[in-house]
Parts: C-alpha cells; sequence; structure tokens
C-alpha cells in the first residue's frame, strides 16, 4: 500500500513538473524544440539594436500545414573565453503588448514627469523577454529615468542598460518583424 501511495505521488509530482513548464513556453519555442515531424523555418531579417537580435520567424508544420509566427532574440553574451548565444522566442500575439508598452515608456519621457520616489514601469513576455523603465538616483543625486531590456530572465547577464532613444528603436525593430509576419 505505501509503495502505490509513494509511485501515485512520485508520478502526479512528474506530471506537475512537466505540465509547468509547457505553461511558460511559447508556441514557437515549443514548435522548434518538438520532435518527430517536418517542419519548415522562415527567418526574416530586420533593424536591430546593438545590444541584441531579433528576427521574425514563420515555423510551418508541412505535414499538418500549420503556421506559428513571432520573433526570435539572440543574444550574445561573454561566458569566460567563449561567446555564447542565449536564444528567446515571443510569440506573434505578445508583439502588440510589447509595443503599447515601449509607447507608454516613450510618452512619459515626453511628459519630462519623474516621479518622487521610486518607480518601475515593466512588461514581460510567456518567455522571460523584459523591457523596463525604472528611476534612478542619477549624477547630481536626483531621479531620473533608465531602460534595461533582459532578453531572458533565466539568464541574469543578458541585462542590458540602454540609452532611452532605444526605447523608439526596439519598438521600430517590433514594428518591422510584424509587417513581416
Amino acid at each position: 500500500m505505501k509503495k502505490s501511495i509513494t509511485f501515485i505521488l512520485l508520478t502526479w509530482s512528474a506530471i506537475q513538473g512537466f505540465s509547468e513548464d509547457n505553461i511558460y513556453r511559447t508556441k514557437l519555442e515549443q514548435a522548434v524544440n518538438t520532435t518527430g515531424f517536418l517542419y519548415k523555418q522562415e527567418v526574416y531579417t530586420v533593424d536591430n539594436i546593438p545590444a541584441f537580435r531579433m528576427d521574425a520567424v514563420k515555423i510551418t508544420n508541412l505535414e499538418k500545414f500549420t503556421v506559428i509566427s513571432g520573433i526570435k532574440v539572440l543574444h550574445k553574451i561573454q561566458v569566460k573565453k567563449e561567446l555564447k548565444t542565449i536564444y528567446n522566442y515571443i510569440d506573434a500575439d505578445e508583439i502588440d503588448g510589447l509595443l503599447t508598452s515601449l509607447q507608454y515608456m516613450k510618452t512619459i519621457l515626453k511628459s519630462q514627469t519623474i516621479p518622487g520616489n521610486y518607480t518601475e514601469i515593466k512588461y514581460t513576455s510567456k518567455s522571460g523577454f523584459q523591457v523596463s523603465l525604472a528611476t534612478i538616483l542619477n549624477v547630481s543625486n536626483k531621479l531620473d529615468w533608465n531602460f534595461t531590456v533582459q532578453t531572458n530572465l533565466s539568464s541574469e547577464r543578458t541585462l542590458v542598460i540602454l540609452p532611452l532613444d532605444d526605447i523608439g528603436k526596439l519598438q521600430d525593430t517590433l514594428e518591422q518583424a510584424k509587417g513581416k509576419l
């Protein structure tokens, strides 16, 4: 009886572990990593910012004729003496939310309003691509805005601090990618 209960509990926890992984994976990531079917991957290059690369991607299952699209993010980081590429994916249905967030950040910057307390404005995709506008203390010891992008939250080395002008450049890159999908 104890062995049966132990087996059931282990099986249930294993199923829970696998199902939680699938909740956070994007449709693109699932398509790229699924084995046992023939697929075609089309990659469309767009203008990028120097810190990392984004490409529009369409994946077609050639057996079921289903198409999944979105953005593939490539970020090269230095790990000891080796240059390592970290990948991430943003599904097509998340692009509008990301664009809206960037537009909101640009609007805040245009208003030239800086709150009197620490403030963060963030958008995080399902796969952990995050844009953030936060207040920091500048050289004059006054609050100012700081723009960061973390291309993959599972790797802290993918955090980059970007100039505020790159909000518009990132927005343009996403618009181009959306237009190619």
